[in-house]
């Protein structure tokens, strides 16, 4: 690699460690919540806003099996029968409410867990209930996580009468030896031939997951699977170099020498440029830092939506979602979920409010996750904009940012540090915004 690409710009990276997920990136804006005791009450009182994009999330926290990677909230076995009957009881309280049966909802996102661990009959009227109680635009668009073997031939037929039209497929890798290791189910045939069904099926936008810098992947096993990816003519995919959970099976592996070690960040690297070097070649191009598609093939817009701050109605066990200006979760624990749901209020007894600081910097955030950084209208912050300005400023210098007549743009290794970039820039909007507020009380 060209001595260009320092690993670790010194400035804000004085540690080694790269953050992976969006999530670390936001984590600043906790400071922006407040307690909001009566969720129920507020959402009665919010006032309709039809200019508002809205999306709808619903969580399936359960899984046939669990990878050795993960270590998130999920649930090992076949949902309980009632479960989708929870959901649907859930979208019939909150269309209850006149600002969330009147506004319109631009996409639908089915996420866990493995939401095609539901029944087919289960799905099929968890989506009529959707149409039934609620206003879909015209062109909806509506996502099924799914791993390959979740997914059969008759969830298949039924997803494509009810109008699902983006599909995210778990596949990780199509390395037999990877997918042992990572716990994911069937060979790398078995789903070579399964996306190749779904797509004769009449999908157009089916996208995987796909991980890299695994324990022992060679390049060779990228190299094979970008091969397969190239060959599949999938929309687009989202890749991850794989996270290391302490409290993951995984984990316990690598620690214990039952598998190789986990590549270091300068391997990591070489095959985040492998990666691009190969698929920008075939015509893909960035939608966000950790995904690329195909033009015209995938706008992905429930994730464009959220960071719009436009709304999500956040369903089933675990969800999280904001309506007006009330972020709020569903308790993950299946027996408490029910036990709200099927209470007198149906809904979550909290919420967290949020304000204007909130939007500002969740939306700066959001367009850098999104590859182009547009300048910060700085009048806004007037003599404090001084410290958005040195940061900026540094980035460039560090070979982070790379300015524009009218912007800002994250240059390829701006890109790899993304969630870095994007958790400084929280913590300067942060201070910021506070100390804006603090001045305008005085």
């Amino acid at each position: 690699m060209s001595k260009d690409y320092s690993l670790y710009p010194g400035r804000f990276f004085k540690k080694s460690e790269r953050l992976r997920s969006h999530h670390q990136a936001l984590s600043p804006l906790f400071a922006f919540y407040s307690e909001e005791p009566d969720f129920a009450g507020h959402l009665r009182h919010l006032s309709l806003d039809t200019s508002r994009r809205r999306t709808i999330y619903i969580h399936i926290p359960f899984c046939t099996r669990n990878c050795t990677f993960c270590n998130l909230n999920r649930i090992k076995k076949l949902p309980p029968e009632d479960y989708y009957k929870l959901i649907i009881r859930e979208i019939k309280t909150y269309a209850s409410y006149q600002y969330v049966s009147e506004g319109v909802y631009n996409a639908i996102y089915f996420g866990g867990g493995t939401p095609t661990t539901l029944s087919t009959l289960g799905l099929k009227k968890i989506l009529r209930t959707l149409r039934s109680s609620l206003t879909l635009a015209p062109d909806a668009e509506i996502t099924v996580e799914t791993t390959v073997f979740d997914l059969t031939k008759e969830k298949i037929s039924m997803f494509k009468e009810e109008g699902v039209n983006r599909l995210s497929i778990g596949v990780q890798t199509f390395s037999d030896k990877g997918r042992r290791l990572l716990g994911r189910k069937g060979t790398a045939q078995e789903v070579i031939d399964k996306i190749t069904f779904i797509r004769e099926s009449g999908f157009q936008n089916v996208g995987i997951d796909l991980i890299y810098n695994y324990p022992g992947q060679s390049e060779d096993e990228l190299n094979k699977d970008l091969s397969n990816i190239e060959s599949l003519d999938l929309a687009g995919l989202s890749f991850y170099s794989l996270i290391l959970h302490p409290k993951s099976a995984l984990y316990r592996m690598v620690n214990t020498g039952k598998c190789a070690p986990l590549g270091d960040l300068k391997q990591e690297w070489n095959y985040f440029n492998l990666i691009l070097d190969r698929l920008l070649k075939r015509g893909f191009s960035f939608l966000e830092l950790t995904k690329l598609v195909q033009p015209n093939r995938d706008s992905y817009n429930y994730i464009r939506i959220r960071y719009e701050n436009g709304d999500t109605l956040a369903l089933g066990a675990g969800g999280g979602g904001r309506l007006g200006d009330v972020i709020y979760f569903n308790s993950p624990n299946l027996n408490i979920y029910r036990q709200q749901v099927k209470s007198s209020v149906g809904l979550p007894k909290r919420g967290f409010s949020i304000d204007y600081r909130y939007d500002i910097a969740h939306r700066l955030i959001g367009k850098l996750q999104f590859g182009q950084l547009k300048q910060v209208d700085l009048d806004f912050f007037k003599e404090d904009s001084k410290y958005l300005q040195r940061l900026t400023k540094d980035l460039v210098i560090d070979g982070l940012l790379q300015t524009h007549s009218a912007h800002f743009s994250l240059t390829r290794k701006g890109i790899f540090w993304g969630n870095n970039i994007g958790q400084e820039f929280a913590r300067v909007l942060v201070r910021l915004l506070a100390h804006k507020t603090k001045n305008k009380n005085k």
